[in-house]
């Protein structure tokens, strides 16, 4: 909010019945446009944090360098079929004029699509952590917390 609006996070903690029009100078229309922005951002967000996810829960011992997705012996095409469905609907439910005016969604900006992978990445990055210690120390309380 504070990029595009100018909204501080403070004036947006607690603000039930001062959000409305006229609050920070904007009309309630653009105060609908920027929460339909907002939780857009969000859905995307979450759709990409998924990956990161769904690539490291594959399997709970092995690393994604021994039990990648591509190669024949372990090979899963739907992963990444699933992954692409997921995106081209994230793109889908938040680019199409029509399907934004049914959801109540609204365009992201680009640099708010890329933001997350960094994130996915870092997700399964501690997981691959998490399997090293594992099958480093297979009795050990990480071994036992973990599956």
């Amino acid at each position: 909010m504070w990029r595009y609006a100018h909204i501080p996070p403070r004036g947006l903690f607690l603000a039930f019945e001062k959000y409305t029009d006229g609050y920070y100078g904007y009309t309630q229309d653009q105060l609908n446009h920027f929460n339909a922005v907002g939780q857009s951002v969000y859905f995307v967000t979450v759709v990409i944090l998924q990956w990161g996810n769904l690539l490291s829960v594959r399997n709970k011992r092995l690393s994604i360098l021994e039990a990648d997705p591509i190669r024949k012996q372990r090979r899963n095409p739907w992963i990444v079929v699933g992954c692409i469905v997921a995106f081209l609907i994230a793109i889908f439910v938040t680019e199409v004029k029509g399907i934004q005016n049914l959801f109540g969604t609204g365009s992201v900006p680009v640099e708010l699509w890329v933001i997350p992978l960094p994130l996915a990445l870092g997700i399964l990055m501690m997981d691959e952590i998490r399997k090293l210690l594992v099958r480093t120390f297979p009795k050990g309380p990480i071994a036992r917390a973990s599956w």
